[in-house]
């Protein structure tokens, strides 16, 4: 019986694994067809969130009102209830229509900008990391506050899109982050703010 092996027994072991290693850190690159197939659902996902813009118009964003009161009465961490009566609905004094309100117009205001932002940037596929990560923070938030009154995955689903369009560089197929980054990267060396840029093109 032998315990101890020898050097010709352990060099194989080691070429497996140095295949292995090589074989686990090559980068995973799509084809034009599959390219392109992200790119058309980063600009549905970014056209979702532009159709959403309608029904809570400035200057009073009545629609968006109901959806406040109803996230605030089910949220699905508790606490998050407090702050929305503590922000959006501070002073008002009705379920129905933001009368009193002190705060709702100028925080319905951001979120609709928000909204704008991460829809523009999907679409057009202009810094689509900044939208995609807008877009998760915004899902999320939904997700928190009606997840208990609709269907569970509704906006968990939209959590996951958001996700994965900032995990790739999805504005650079069919968006202007095709021409951006490009040159974002070729100044990265010499420039830290297009170093920094250059990773949300």
């Amino acid at each position: 019986m032998r315990i101890s092996s020898s050097a010709n027994d352990r060099k194989p072991v080691a070429v497996t694994r140095a295949r292995e290693s090589s074989s686990s850190s090559i980068p995973i690159t799509l084809s034009e067809w599959s390219s392109n197939g992200v790119a058309l659902i980063r600009i549905f996902v970014g056209y979702l969130w532009f159709q959403q813009l309608f029904w809570k118009m400035p200057p009073n964003f009545t629609g968006l009102y109901s959806y406040i009161i109803r996230e605030s009465q089910h949220t699905i961490i508790p606490g998050y209830g407090y702050i929305l009566q503590h922000t959006f609905l501070s002073g008002c004094t009705s379920l129905h229509a933001a009368t009193g309100c002190t705060l709702f117009v100028p925080l319905a205001a951001g979120v609709w900008i928000a909204e704008l932002i991460v829809a523009i940037s999907l679409m057009f596929g202009i810094f689509t990391r900044i939208g995609a990560i807008l877009g998760t923070v915004l899902a999320f938030q939904l997700y928190v506050g009606l997840g208990y009154t609709e269907w569970l995955w509704t906006y968990g689903m939209l959590v996951l899109l958001c996700l994965f369009l900032t995990a790739i560089p999805v504005g650079r197929r069919l968006g202007v982050d095709q021409w951006l980054a490009p040159r974002l990267q070729a100044a990265a060396n010499s420039n830290r703010l297009a170093r920094f840029a250059s990773w949300f093109a």
